[in-house]
């Protein structure tokens, strides 16, 4: 049954109300405090709360990269669900991204969430895949990983542009200190970002992203992959992973052209 409450206020989400997202964390999910004040101090995030009486009773955020943008992390406290809180974030999210010339709207959802978001257009545009193993794998090195330099940061970004469909040139800078690069025949091929999300994986070819996917097996039991990329697929398959869940990406407006199956890890529920 749907609580009878007010509308709720629907203002920016600063430093300041951190502390009210511990009353927000969802059960099973990963600790969402990390996600949330980067959000605050990234000048391409623009998180947002509802309030009611001047309580925090959920959040979202849209991650904008020119003109596309990612909704993220709409979260609705457990006492305030089923009352339309997180379609009022949902929608205001949408009308940011709108008025900061967004074209194309993403997001992940959960089977939960999915049919909130197809009442606001949004369309599945394909299934994200989930994988256990339950121990961690040897990892494998590979003669053609390296790592990154200077020298290849435009490959980088143009290959990732590619993939993607988007510019996300300001959150990979974050972390190329930390980037390992495939490179064969003096070309990149495909890099391993280990600290950003679930440690991103974006390959040009199989032989690239399946070596990277090796050589992550020793940091995680766990790895998501868009079911487009069938030689991840297979080789999760080969190597005793079990698939233990599933979720949406969906799209409002233009379509992004990107390349799934070139994705061999993906960064998280937030961004792909």
């Amino acid at each position: 049954m749907a609580l009878n409450i007010i509308r709720p206020e629907i203002e920016s989400f600063t430093s300041y109300d951190l502390d009210a997202v511990a009353g927000l964390q969802p059960d099973g999910w990963p600790d969402i405090f990390p996600s949330i004040e980067y959000y605050c101090k990234s000048d391409f995030c623009f998180p947002l709360k509802a309030t009611l009486a001047r309580k925090v009773v959920g959040i979202g955020t849209a991650i904008i990269y020119g003109y596309t943008a990612w909704l993220a992390h709409i979260i609705v406290s457990p006492d305030h669900r089923n009352a339309g809180i997180g379609s009022a974030i949902t929608k205001a999210l949408i009308d940011l991204s709108q008025r900061n010339s967004c074209r194309s709207l993403l997001l992940i959802a959960t089977t939960l969430g999915e049919p909130v978001y197809k009442k606001f257009g949004f369309e599945v545009e394909t299934k994200y895949l989930f994988f256990d193993h339950g121990i961690s794998l040897s990892p494998e090195a590979s003669p053609e990983i390296s790592a990154f330099e200077k020298t290849h940061e435009g490959a980088l970004f143009e290959l990732d542009r590619f993939v993607s469909g988007e510019d996300r040139k300001k959150l990979l800078r974050e972390h190329l200190n930390n980037t390992l690069v495939f490179i064969e025949n003096n070309l990149l091929k495909g890099f391993y970002m280990p600290a950003l999300g679930e440690g991103l994986i974006i390959a040009d070819s199989p032989a690239a992203g399946l070596a990277l996917m090796k050589l992550r097996t020793a940091s995680t039991k766990k790895f998501c992959i868009p079911m487009l990329n069938e030689n991840a697929l297979n080789f999760l398959s080969q190597n005793g992973y079990t698939e233990y869940r599933r979720a949406s990406r969906m799209i409002l407006g233009e379509k992004v052209i990107w390349e799934g199956r070139k994705i061999y890890s993906r960064i998280g529920g937030n961004l792909g």
